[in-house]
């Protein structure tokens, strides 16, 4: 059983025929997706076959039990708390190469205090993933991911974490993000979180500071697949070209893709091979999320 534990968010992505007009109209493309780096792993690890547990928080509204049942129907083992914030909410602008701008109201899952995770949720996992977006946005979920963590340090679970940030993880600070994650098994940054983590502008000077931080470190980098860095070796991973539609969700796919693949026994690099297949196909369609 894998835990999953952070943001489960309604992404409202829009794409636009032509630029904005101010004070006026412009036709598009607009829909709804279930979203959440956190919630996005359990989906992706759901859909793989995987045996995957996720705790995060919803409003009580119509939106929350909507993205609970699609968690749900992706065969993800759900502990959610409801909160009176509304369920948090991500409008992401699409342009035309897939890349995304985002407006973010992370609502009630700022929320989540440590009782809302009762010592039920940890029994049987084999390994626990959590982003940086727990850390991010309010004191509160700070601590309660502090608390999680301690937790799982207690009943000796291993623990990977993604970054998910870059300008958030600048205003939250490097050196606590490093503080209190330090102990984590494995670390999904992209390059730009990496590069704050470190104070390093080169891929491969990244991937090797971060290795001497965590005992495996797979950075990812889009298009060109991922640099590996793990017991003293550095090797770059390739990935098969595609053509992106929407690059939303890409690295949530990636971490499960890989996590799945380590967890059935496979070596570093077939489990980053996997974790660039993965995500290879969460770019081919708008959302985050596995086509059901």
């Amino acid at each position: 059983m894998i835990g999953v534990f952070g943001d489960l968010i309604l992404d409202v992505a829009v794409r636009s025929h032509g630029p904005l007009q101010i004070g006026s109209d412009v036709t598009g493309a607009i829909s709804y997706q279930g979203g959440g780096s956190a919630a996005n792993v359990a989906a992706w690890l759901g859909s793989l076959g995987a045996n995957v547990r996720f705790a995060g928080a919803i409003g009580r509204d119509l939106a929350g039990n909507t993205l609970a049942l699609e968690l749900a129907s992706y065969g993800v083992e759900t502990c959610l708390t409801e909160k009176d914030d509304p369920t948090g909410t991500i409008l992401l602008f699409l342009d035309d190469r897939g890349e995304r701008t985002m407006v973010t109201s992370r609502g009630a899952n700022l929320q989540v205090v440590p009782s809302d995770i009762p010592d039920e949720f940890f029994d049987g996992l084999q390994h626990m993933h959590l982003t940086g977006y727990s850390f991010f946005g309010s004191q509160e979920l700070a601590s309660t991911t502090i608390t999680l963590l301690a937790k799982i340090r207690e009943r000796d679970i291993p623990f990977s974490v993604d970054p998910s940030s870059y300008a958030l993880l600048k205003e939250f600070g490097a050196e606590r993000f490093l503080h209190l994650t330090a102990e984590a098994s494995l670390i999904f940054p992209n390059l730009d979180e990496g590069m704050v983590l470190t104070g390093e502008v080169e891929p491969e000077a990244v991937a090797k500071r971060l290795s001497e931080m965590y005992p495996c470190v797979i950075m990812t980098m889009g298009s060109e697949g991922c640099l590996v860095a793990n017991r003293g070796f550095l090797s770059h991973v390739p990935t098969k070209p595609v053509l992106a539609v929407d690059t939303t969700g890409a690295g949530d796919a990636f971490a499960a893709g890989y996590l799945y693949a380590s967890l059935q026994g496979a070596s570093v690099l077939e489990s980053a091979e996997a974790g660039n297949d993965v995500g290879g196909n969460c770019v081919l369609h708008y959302g985050g999320r596995p086509i059901a």
